[in-house]
């Protein structure tokens, strides 16, 4: 992109989506080839750990020959049985905060191996990851301490996951306050939004707890996503380029084997708003000349 007198504001926000969210690495790699710096990455759930794991330095052709490392099914492999037994209300259960159905510590060292002893205001690009407060309901924007910390609250989706407590407040899926962040890049000053957003439309039925569980999540943070949307645009005065990736089926987040599948759909998606992008970049440059 060529200077102008003053180049803008490009805020990235990448919206929660479990596995789904890995379809916005095609739109890393637009942005690199393009040459379009990023002011502001805001990342959740899933969001987050792709635009965090970008963030701290790695290409995003990198990113995408090595995708298995950054989500893989054995991550989620280890149930919580005490937290079954609470549930069903059997002797020796157990459940609060702290527990989840799916055991973290995997996760949580995989994190750990990517981002070390990271922080997230020293990150090479800059990155907030939203949360939202276990306890009141509010959302939570991390923009200092671990990265794998704030990674890990970003995408913890409770009662699948546990919380995890940072800096005195148990924090859990950011999908729960603002499953698509764009309000947070408005406040922060952005003067040019890209947000890509994930959505599934069937009415196929789904098979398992898990999926049905997932589906259901995701009819709340649509409705949810769409209102903040809307409010997003009546508060910016300036571009905010929407990409939704729409997927024809529920896509579990133990569905690696469709990992080629939304790759491609990102692939698409951003191959039909690409133009859309440098537009909105270029238009703001010359009315700012």
């Amino acid at each position: 992109m060529n200077e102008t007198k003053r180049r803008p504001k490009v805020g990235l926000v990448l919206g929660s989506g479990g596995i789904k969210a890995l379809a916005a690495i095609p739109l890393l790699q637009f942005l690199e080839k393009e040459n379009i710096d990023t002011d502001l990455i805001i990342g959740c759930s899933g969001g987050s750990l792709v635009g965090g794991y970008w963030a701290s330095g790695k290409q995003a052709d990198d990113i995408r020959d090595n995708v298995n490392h950054l989500w893989s099914r054995d991550l989620f492999a280890k149930t919580d049985y005490r937290t079954l037994l609470s549930i069903a209300g059997l002797p020796f259960g157990r459940f609060d905060l702290n527990n989840g159905m799916i055991k973290a510590d995997r996760i949580k060292k995989r994190y750990l191996d990517m981002w070390g002893d990271q922080r997230v205001e020293d990150l090479p690009r800059k990155m907030v990851f939203q949360t939202t407060e276990a306890l009141t309901g509010n959302p939570e924007q991390l923009k200092e301490g671990k990265v794998w910390e704030a990674a890990y609250a970003s995408g913890a989706l409770f009662p699948i996951l546990p919380g995890i407590e940072i800096n005195g407040k148990f924090l859990i899926d950011g999908v729960f306050g603002s499953p698509l962040p764009v309000m947070e890049a408005v406040n922060e000053g952005m003067d040019v939004i890209i947000a890509m957003s994930y959505e599934e439309l069937t009415d196929e039925p789904s098979k398992g707890f898990f999926p049905y569980f997932m589906r259901t999540t995701d009819y709340f943070q649509r409705w949810l996503r769409r209102n903040q949307t809307a409010l997003s645009i009546d508060l910016h005065h300036h571009e905010i380029v929407f990409l939704n990736v729409v997927f024809d089926r529920y896509i579990s987040f133990r569905a690696t084997r469709r990992i080629p599948q939304i790759l491609e759909a990102g692939d698409k998606v951003v191959e039909e708003q690409g133009s859309n992008i440098i537009a909105a970049i270029e238009s703001f440059s010359k009315s700012r000349a």
